[in-house]
């Protein structure tokens, strides 16, 4: 297996933040905290869906930006005892740098949910050294930033004065950072969200290759299934459609990986499109379940069984 893509593994570790320079000064700000006034998913957000309240997650607002920028400022100020500057930018995401060791998974949804259907761009923060930028708050935007294709991120750049330069960091490219499983998604709409970044890590793993994601409203009539069942209460649950279907693109093609029940029930509903998010390669993917699909005789909805299950 290649190690740049390992399967997916659940861990949980105990995230750092900011380092300085040396050990000495590491300790001495080891108790330092910056506090982020940003809106949580909590226990309003779980009991919308009827569901047994998550973790709080704090997601970074517009309102709480200014303050975040100059509370990292002055951290790094007290560290390296430079002045340091702060400008907007839109950084392209060739260009972005964690300084984080590992994304959380459920944190990562919420931030992918948000992206895709509320168009949340808060800027990340990041600091410039030379012509590279390197994230100090944003990593879970990043990453999705660059896995929907997004060529730049808005983002508040923190520069170093002349003659001085922010601290050696190893140059780790941001989709090659685990994604360790904190918390329990227990929110039924975030955990499908989860569950469409899970099925991308394990294509990654693998075919050893980054995969990419597109969003676009695919014809209900023309998706080709890849499993041959769903069941009844599936399809019951479903009101209206609030997450994406995930598919790969085969010569010309969309095959289902996840979201066989919104399919048949969007077709139920009368809806004529639905929204995917496509999951593309960096080079062509010969896919085996596109051959498994065809060997079950799977070619249009049709063709799945709606089953009662097994009581």
């Amino acid at each position: 297996m290649n190690p740049r893509f390992p399967a997916p593994k659940a861990d949980a570790l105990i995230l750092t933040g900011l380092r300085a320079p040396n050990k000495n000064m590491r300790n001495s700000l080891k108790a330092f905290r910056v506090q982020i006034s940003a809106r949580s998913y909590t226990q309003d957000d779980a009991q919308i869906h009827g569901q047994i309240p998550m973790r709080k997650i704090e997601l970074t607002t517009w309102e709480s930006v200014p303050n975040r920028v100059d509370s990292l400022k002055r951290s790094l100020e007290i560290i390296y005892g430079k002045k340091l500057k702060a400008y907007p930018y839109d950084i392209p995401v060739s260009r972005l740098f964690p300084t984080e060791d590992f994304l959380e998974n459920d944190k990562l949804a919420l931030v992918f949910m948000k992206t895709v259907n509320e168009g949340y761009d808060v800027p990340i923060i990041a600091v410039e050294k030379a012509a590279d930028y390197f994230v100090l708050d944003g990593h879970h935007r990043s990453f999705i930033y660059i896995k929907l294709r997004e060529k730049t991120i808005k983002a508040r750049v923190l520069k170093f004065p002349q003659g001085s330069n922010y601290r050696e960091v190893s140059k780790t490219p941001f989709e090659d950072l685990p994604v360790k499983e904190v918390s329990t998604i227990e929110d039924s709409t975030l955990k499908a969200w989860a569950r469409i970044l899970n099925i991308m890590r394990q294509y990654e793993a693998l075919y050893h290759i980054h995969f990419r994601m597109e969003r676009k409203d695919l014809a209900v009539a023309k998706i080709h299934p890849t499993q041959p069942q769903i069941l009844k209460e599936q399809l019951e649950g479903i009101e209206r459609i609030l997450v994406p279907i995930a598919c790969i693109e085969h010569k010309g093609k969309y095959y289902v990986l996840d979201g066989h029940a919104r399919c048949i029930r969007a077709r139920q509903l009368g809806l004529e499109f639905i929204p995917a998010l496509i999951l593309s390669p960096e080079v062509s993917v010969d896919y085996g379940i596109v051959k498994t699909a065809k060997e079950m005789k799977l070619d249009t909805l049709d063709d799945i069984t709606i089953c009662n299950g097994v009581h």
